[in-house]
């Protein structure tokens, strides 16, 4: 774009100069010669090197070279073009063709006294000004859209490696408590089992032994205690064994910290055969959106809604004002300037493959839908 800005502020420019001094028929020629050779080097030279070196590494480079040094010898020849001059030193600079400018300078010399050569040398100054101008700011404008897309390709494999992190994590924490709660049903197994089996057996002895009554009654209510103390062994043990995590009582801990300084309102439906990602992610964001809540909400009542839908998890969290006085509503969708409580809240959703939106409306709301 400043290229083409620069194009049309010089054609106008020599048109003006043309105007001074040609008529007739050498006016509308050079008119057409100026805007061909303008057209002609603005799609030949692409490039922007950002050196001084002469640009003839490709054909059209090659052929704007030899366009350059051919227009400056059709000025020599017919000195009605010299005019062209400023607009070709636009591109003589950006092509780095010396040879051409070293022509141009003797044309000019050689054809003009004061004061139109000093129109035609101050037009040329201000033609390469132009072209050295925009090839930097492009350059910037370059490096500038380089730099954003290494940030960009930076901050996308930092979040994957937190949600990796926040994952690796989570197996941690289960790992470990599935080992303390095969730990915990081992001792029971190999202890309490045991001594509970060794006092059936014993009382099932006692039983034979002792067939009179009342004897045998009392004995046999004493084996039917020991059954069922069995049985509801078995029944723990069990269920130590199982992935068994409540997501329903570990948000309802998390939760304990703001009954002291807010209104909790709690609409937990969530079935037990969750997924352990999914729960693992929907206990971890609760974590965070509570911990934010506690460091920065100014508000009094939060809302906590957890549903089960039959194609998604729904969880809302919401701390706002009773009274409803804040009007302002903002849909943010660019993460950027978060902190990293919600870049993590942020990661454990795409986790899931789930996706977040997070609004201000009297207060802070965090939307999270989770595919099932």
């Amino acid at each position: 774009m400043n290229r083409l800005i620069d194009k049309t502020l010089l054609i106008a420019l020599t048109v003006y100069t043309m105007s001074l001094f040609v008529n007739g028929t050498a006016f509308i020629v050079c008119i057409y010669s100026a805007i061909i050779c303008a057209a002609l080097n603005y799609y030949l030279l692409s490039t922007d090197s950002g050196d001084f070196k002469i640009k003839f590494t490709d054909l059209k480079e090659r052929i704007a070279f030899i366009l350059e040094i051919g227009v400056i010898i059709a000025t020599f020849i017919f000195p009605d073009l010299v005019p062209l001059i400023p607009l070709l030193m636009y591109d003589i600079a950006r092509s780095r063709n010396y040879y051409a400018f070293a022509a141009a300078v003797i044309i000019i010399i050689s054809y003009f006294v004061y004061p139109t050569s000093l129109l035609i040398i101050i037009l040329s100054v201000l033609a390469i000004t132009l072209s050295i101008k925009s090839e930097m700011v492009s350059i910037y404008y370059r490096d500038l859209k380089k730099i954003r897309d290494d940030s960009e390709e930076t901050n996308s494999r930092l979040r994957s490696q937190n949600t990796e992190l926040m994952n690796a994590r989570d197996t941690e924490i289960y790992n470990a408590q599935l080992s303390e709660r095969n730990r915990i049903a081992r001792e029971i197994h190999d202890n309490v089992g045991h001594t509970l089996s060794r006092a059936i057996l014993q009382m099932g002895a006692l039983l034979a032994i002792h067939k009179e009554e009342p004897i045998h009654s009392e004995l046999e209510g004493v084996r039917e205690t020991l059954d069922n103390a069995m049985n509801s062994i078995r029944s723990s043990v069990h269920d130590l064994h199982d992935d068994s995590i409540d997501v329903k009582a570990s948000i309802a801990d998390l939760v304990k910290p703001l009954n002291d300084k807010y209104t909790v309102h709690m609409d937990l439906d969530i079935g037990d055969n969750t997924p352990r990602p999914v729960k693992y992610a929907l206990i971890g964001i609760t974590k965070e959106c509570i911990s934010n809540i506690i460091k920065h909400s100014s508000n009094t009542d939060v809302d906590i809604k957890l549903n089960e839908h039959p194609s998604m998890y729904q969880l809302i969290i919401h701390d706002y004002s009773a009274d409803n006085t804040v009007s302002s509503k903002k849909e943010l969708s660019n993460f950027e300037d978060f902190g990293m409580g919600l870049e993590n809240i942020r990661g454990r959703v795409e986790s899931v493959n789930g996706t977040l939106s997070i609004s201000t409306h009297n207060g802070f709301r965090v939307f999270v839908s989770i595919p099932r």
